[in-house]
């Protein structure tokens, strides 16, 4: 079952269930609106603690400076930021109404104030742009996890909101034990916990990482390495990456000026360089006529000082192209591997990010609101939950890209191709092209079985890797069954048809048939005055004669049946029907003679 069927069948489920509480119009409108969702843009949300970066991650991951920056503490309400053909902000307030607010460009200032808003006066704010970046996923900014908006309202606020998110993207400075408290129990519920593969985790500000400088980065990723073999958080996140958001926004909106700007600070000697660069007091305010203090502060205020230093080393270094030192920095930033890693764990995933939106809303509405004759329905969600072996095999792929689980390198690959890194077919699931017989697939599929039944055994293997090899095993199978059923699936396909033009037949001899029984009137009438008495026994044999050939039509294989034939029964149907023909109380003009041929 493919991340497509999957999503149908959740769909379906999702529409019973709606049909099911139609009588509640509360829980069938919320309902309505899940099932809408399945056919818009997959959603991120965009959530953390406080200053955690989330407005310049935003900006980073769109590449245009949508989401406001302050230095401060300024988002009190949820914001989604989504594609739209021209530029419109929309204002939902708690009540259901919708305010448009006209605008011929998004200002910055303009959803900033917007955002100062106190939630029970305004529920949401819908930020439309034709912004490139936005065409495949909406993303939807909260307020921080500790922020007085939050701590109004509620946590279940904010539980609501990511529960409408398809993924979430967690941004913290430092992972601290409140940041897994909270993402656990976002993930309570029985779906969220089975399908872990919507949480990454990023720390956002990287280059602050212990005492700053060159060092940071590699002190950020040792701490995620850590992290990434925690049992509670791996539970529910398989990517922990560091990024250092603001250099990422900077290069990702770099403009000429900047850039030009850029290079003339680099051709500054090296100790005045290093002297600039001690402190942002002296980088701003020190005396340098080629370069004004106004422009010396915007890069500060934009690059960091971790950007500036990696965007002048660079240069000086011979990276004097804007391509290639914009290449460079995103790389440097993490900003690179955070989109990669979104676009394979989201964006190519989202149908079953989907199906899984779609269960869990189910979940909600079924532990929430029980009633008689709910059990049905809990049965087909408990059989789907635990027969989508695609689930299983998305978690296992992101343990195997972010590290958590490790084979030796040709396993490694084998594990990947098997469960579908490179395409779902049982071609490209084999490595084999798509000419490959069926019997040559199914030839491949259980050696490699084979192969991975003997890791199965392995003692050097703990009990994580165990429970990877026995998805790795049941995927084989899969791909076994499906080969196995492909030439019975045939001969089912091709029953109807040889059926139908079994079927056939007796039409097509019927035009031929209808020659001798319009010549047979006139041969009939001198024979007539011949045979008169017995023509009053004609009516009765023609009676039996009628209802001989709706038997023999029912010896007609239907469709998906198979004809059983019986050779040593026909001649003696043959010689009775000779003998027939030759009685002298049927005539050549017999009913029954006719009707039998």
């Amino acid at each position: 079952m493919t991340g497509e069927a999957l999503l149908d069948r959740a769909r379906a489920l999702l529409i019973r269930t709606m049909t099911f509480y139609r009588d509640d119009p509360r829980t069938s409108t919320w309902l309505r609106g899940r099932l809408e969702r399945l056919d818009q843009p997959l959603r991120i949300a965009v959530s953390g603690r406080v200053k955690a970066g989330k407005s310049t991650l935003i900006n980073a991951l769109v590449g245009a400076e949508l989401a406001p920056t302050d230095a401060e503490e300024r988002t009190q309400v949820s914001t989604f930021y989504q594609y739209g053909p021209e530029p419109k902000i929309l204002i939902h307030t708690p009540h259901g109404a919708v305010q448009n607010v006209p605008v011929s460009t998004l200002d910055a200032c303009t959803i900033r104030d917007l955002q100062h808003w106190r939630p029970d006066e305004v529920s949401r704010l819908v930020i439309e742009s034709p912004t490139p970046g936005l065409q495949a996923i909406t993303l939807i900014e909260t307020p921080g996890v500790a922020s007085a908006a939050v701590q109004e309202t509620g946590r279940s606020a904010l539980a609501q909101i990511l529960s409408e998110a398809d993924a979430v993207l967690y941004l913290t400075r430092y992972p601290r034990q409140t940041d897994l408290q909270f993402l656990q129990s976002v993930n309570e519920l029985q779906t969220a916990r089975s399908v872990p593969i919507s949480t990454i985790v990023a720390f956002s500000r990287a280059d602050e990482t212990g005492s700053g400088g060159p060092e940071a980065l590699q002190a950020a990723e040792r701490i995620a390495e850590r992290y990434r073999n925690d049992p509670t958080l791996r539970s529910f996140a398989q990517h922990l990456i560091p990024v250092v958001g603001l250099l990422g926004q900077a290069v990702a909106t770099m403009t000429d000026e900047e850039f030009t700007a850029l290079g003339n600070l680099a051709r500054l000697s090296q100790n005045d360089l290093e002297a600039l660069l001690l402190s942002a007091d002296r980088f701003i305010n020190s005396k340098i006529e080629s370069i004004p203090g106004t422009i010396r502060q915007q890069l500060f205020e934009r690059f960091g000082q971790f950007g500036l230093e990696r965007a002048l080393t660079l240069l000086r270094s011979g990276t004097t192209e804007p391509k290639k030192l914009r290449s460079a920095l995103l790389e440097e930033s993490g900003l690179n591997s955070l989109h990669e890693t979104v676009h394979q764990q989201f964006v190519e995933r989202q149908d079953a990010l989907r199906a899984r939106s779609a269960m869990l809303a189910v979940d909600m509405v079924l532990r929430a609101n029980p009633r008689p004759g709910v059990q049905q329905l809990r049965g087909e969600f408990e059989r789907l939950l635990a027969n989508a072996h695609e689930w299983n095999e998305l978690r296992l792929l992101s343990e195997l890209d972010s590290g958590q689980v490790r084979f030796a390198r040709p396993l490694q690959a084998e594990a990947k191709r098997l469960l579908g890194a490179f395409g779902t077919s049982p071609q490209e699931r084999l490595g084999r092209d798509e000419t490959t017989l069926t019997a040559d697939l199914a030839g491949e599929a259980a050696a490699a079985l084979a192969r991975w039944r003997v890791q199965s055994v392995n003692p050097l293997h703990d009990r994580i890797h165990r429970e990877a090899v026995r998805t790795v095993l049941r995927s084989c199978e899969r791909l076994i069954v499906n080969q196995a059923a492909q030439p019975a699936q045939a001969a089912q396909a091709a029953q109807p048809q040889a059926a139908q033009a079994q079927a056939a037949q007796p039409h097509a001899a019927q035009p031929h048939a209808a020659q001798p029984q319009a010549a047979q009137p006139q041969a009939a009438q001198p024979q007539a005055a011949q045979h008169q008495p017995t023509q009053a026994a004609q009516p009765q044999q023609g009676r039996r004669a009628r209802s001989a050939p709706s038997q023999d039509a029912q010896s007609y294989p239907r469709p998906g049946q198979t004809q059983i034939v019986q050779p040593r029964s026909e001649p003696r149907q043959g010689r009775r029907r000779r003998e027939e023909h030759q009685a002298p109380q049927g005539g050549p003009d017999s009913p029954g003679a006719h009707s039998r041929h």
